[in-house]
């Protein structure tokens, strides 16, 4: 069965964020602003359609289908991303100034919500989301 990504997640854990927006060439005072907010998400999946509200430092919506290509505005600006599912994980192959990048979203054993983001580069960082 796959995961059921619906439900609202706060931010708990963050792990490397900071070298890996500076991978992305964002400068030093808008990394330090973007590290210290705690973001909350509240996802919507309905089958292969999925509704992210983020909450924290900047307030957006984004909505897409599996397999289809949406816009979205990342630290490190404009992107193109095809989200797919692949062994329970969300999977986003990113494309935008930075080149290439990777989101992937699972809900692991303890419950919680990893998200592991790669830039283009290969520096890793891993947030980590509880459900309220």
């Amino acid at each position: 069965m796959a995961a059921n990504f619906t439900g609202n997640w706060k931010l708990v854990e963050s792990q490397n964020f900071d070298e890996y927006l500076q991978a992305l060439g964002v400068d030093a005072d808008k990394r330090k602003i973007v590290v210290s907010a705690s973001p909350r998400h509240e996802i919507q999946q309905d089958g292969d359609s999925f509704t992210v509200k983020t909450t924290g430092l900047q307030n957006k919506t984004i909505s897409f289908k599996l397999g289809g290509q949406f816009e979205d505005e990342l630290p490190s600006g404009k992107v193109k991303v095809v989200p797919t599912l692949v062994g329970g994980k969300l999977h986003f192959e990113i494309e935008g100034p930075k080149g290439k990048m990777t989101t992937d979203r699972e809900i692991r054993a303890d419950g919680r919500l990893y998200m592991v983001m790669t830039a283009g580069n290969g520096t890793t960082c891993t947030r980590i989301f509880a459900r309220e």
